[in-house]
């Protein structure tokens, strides 16, 4: 089945872009079909790859209408990568315009699922699940969820982990690749904000007992509050390091952490902490890609995490306890075979969910509509070339570049 799939995408730099662009590189390289991009842009991108055949400008409503058409005369199903920020409206309810003007198979892949929702944003989930035939999430906490909070049944929905890449560097390389071939590594990684709680990570850095150790932040100060208060909050981590004492033991690497660098930082590091203060986080795609790659992860206690980390694949602290954190920290510091423990647990997980799989499973998913849901799709031979011509030239998929 040609599928669209519907999300940010890069040069976009945010999760989702980055999620929507894996999943579409996945299930190419497992599928003979063409597939194709939608990419939601917010105006930031200057140019977008090939695989994007359709662009929709987030705060236009027409351009969601326009998609659909689009979609409708070209593709057998379609794939919406689903976070509220990232659709126009309110509570990114644009993209309810486009879910009721499909008529083909949709499958709704939901990254945030809200335990307390406003009345918004339970309506838009609500509406565009019903409007959806299979709804996915990454988490059993998600099924649960979706089902009891939003009144989706639950043979509607189907489980699909966190797809994380392959790794295959060796250790040692990816150490002196760095420029820490000795060195005991603590990585973080995604946008710099003031709630993903490096503070806490920061303040337990100051009680780790291994001289031989270093803490490495790699990322960007978020897009949003680089506009709104520049690189203040990464200004005053640093300083925090300068008070506790422990600038050496504290790097930070100013860039958006692509793929390909993150391979290389994952690679080299032996703990990965993801102190987020917030327990209602129901996926990361940070922390599946340490696991990926084989880190012995210690991590606060927010849903996904407790998901992701069973079966002795992590550990867990609670929420803003530095001490805690160094405690583990120094536990596993110390006793080198319960750190290749958990960094083999993790790396015998990763296997399972990289992202060949992962697009198998999508796949597996597509192919697994029923005959009535297939039935439901527009019969490509029968559409009149007049289709296409109605959708405006701005939106074409010739155009890549945006236009103000």
């Amino acid at each position: 089945m040609k599928t669209a799939i519907i999300g940010t995408y890069p040069p976009r730099q945010c999760g989702i872009a980055t999620f929507t662009q894996d999943l579409f590189r996945s299930i190419t390289k497992s599928s003979t079909h063409r597939h194709g991009i939608i990419a939601i842009s917010d105006g930031t991108e200057k140019l977008f790859p090939e695989e994007v055949d359709f662009v929709i400008e987030k705060n236009n409503l027409k351009c969601y209408i326009a998609a659909a058409r689009y979609i409708n005369a070209t593709y057998d199903a379609c794939i919406i990568q689903h976070e509220y920020g990232i659709f126009g409206g309110i509570s990114g309810d644009y993209v309810l315009a486009l879910a009721k003007s499909l008529n083909l198979p949709l499958i709704s892949n939901l990254h945030t699922v809200l335990e307390n929702p406003t009345d918004s944003e339970k309506a838009v989930l609500q509406h565009l699940t019903q409007r959806s035939h299979k709804v996915t999430v990454m988490t059993q906490r998600a099924i649960t969820m979706v089902r009891d909070i939003y009144g989706v049944p639950e043979d509607k929905i189907k489980l699909i982990p966190h797809g994380v890449p392959d790794f295959s560097y060796d250790q040692h390389n990816a150490k002196k690749s760095i420029g820490y071939p000795d060195k005991k590594i603590m990585l973080s990684f995604g946008f710099l904000g003031r709630n993903k709680g490096f503070e806490t990570a920061i303040e337990a850095v100051a009680s780790v007992h291994d001289d031989n150790f270093v803490y490495i932040i790699l990322g960007s100060t978020h897009p949003n509050i680089l506009r709104e208060e520049g690189e203040s909050y990464r200004a005053s981590l640093i300083q925090k390091t300068k008070d506790l004492g422990i600038s050496d033991k504290v790097k930070f690497i100013n860039c958006f952490a692509s793929e390909a660098l993150l391979k290389q930082y994952l690679s080299a590091c032996d703990i990965y902490v993801t102190p987020y203060p917030n327990e209602q986080q129901i996926s990361s795609g940070t922390l599946s890609f340490a696991i990926g790659a084989g880190a012995a992860v210690i991590s606060t206690p927010y849903w996904y995490a407790r998901d992701l980390l069973t079966e002795n694949r992590g550990l867990l602290f609670d929420f803003k306890n530095a001490h805690q954190l160094a405690d583990l920290i120094n536990q596993l510091l110390e006793n080198p075979t319960l750190l290749a423990k958990y960094r083999k647990n993790a790396a015998a997980y990763g296997k399972q969910i990289c992202w060949k799989n992962i697009g198998k499973q999508h796949l597996a998913l597509l192919e697994s509509l029923k005959p009535e849901d297939k039935e439901f799709s527009i019969n490509l031979n029968t559409l009149t070339e007049s289709l296409k011509e109605n959708i405006s030239p701005i939106f074409s998929v010739s155009h890549k570049r945006l236009y103000s």
